[in-house]
């Protein structure tokens, strides 16, 4: 057996009622349950004084133990939400053009709102500025090859058709 099991203790509630003679275990219960805090006085044979219970080494791990219980849990910081808008918005953009202005622009802002306020979605918000870029220029090149296609006549369009299918017949031969 252990020394702690010969020991006995008494607790002295706030009324001055006293409770006991218990052993170790018990007290390490009703620390448990919240019937004795650290300002609680617990008397033990082991030195035959009234002293508050945090003052008890043995009876540490028993509020150690309690106080990682009752510990909130740890909470990560929110996702900044224009961070989210700027990436979907610029997935939209790759397809229409419209929306990557806005995803740029949202990239930007929720950026600095990331650094000032210590959110996430830092990665979101490059995403959605880099694919905003990438839709403007796929909508700049679209907009600028219907413009040169418009610019050219019939005959022209259906000449350079004719030799991009005489090319490809080429490397199908080939």
């Amino acid at each position: 057996m252990t020394e702690s099991t010969f020991i006995t203790y008494r607790v002295r509630a706030g009324d001055g009622r006293e409770f006991g003679p218990v052993d170790q275990a018990t007290i390490e219960r009703w620390v448990r349950e919240s019937r004795v805090t650290p300002a609680t006085l617990v008397w033990s044979s082991a030195d035959a004084a009234w002293r508050p219970a945090s003052a008890r080494a043995e009876l540490a791990p028993a509020f150690a133990a309690l106080r990682d219980a009752n510990a909130p849990p740890v909470v990560a910081p929110p996702v900044n939400a224009l961070s989210v808008w700027s990436f979907v918005l610029a997935q939209f953009g790759l397809c229409c053009c419209f929306p990557a202005v806005p995803a740029i622009i949202c990239g930007f802002v929720s950026l600095r709102q990331i650094r000032a306020r210590g959110e996430r979605g830092r990665g979101l918000a490059v995403s959605g500025i880099i694919l905003g870029f990438c839709g403007l220029a796929l909508g700049a090149l679209t907009v600028l090859l219907c413009v040169m296609g418009a610019s050219l006549d019939l005959e022209t369009l259906q000449q350079i058709l004719n030799d991009y299918l005489k090319q490809l017949e080429q490397a199908q031969r080939s």
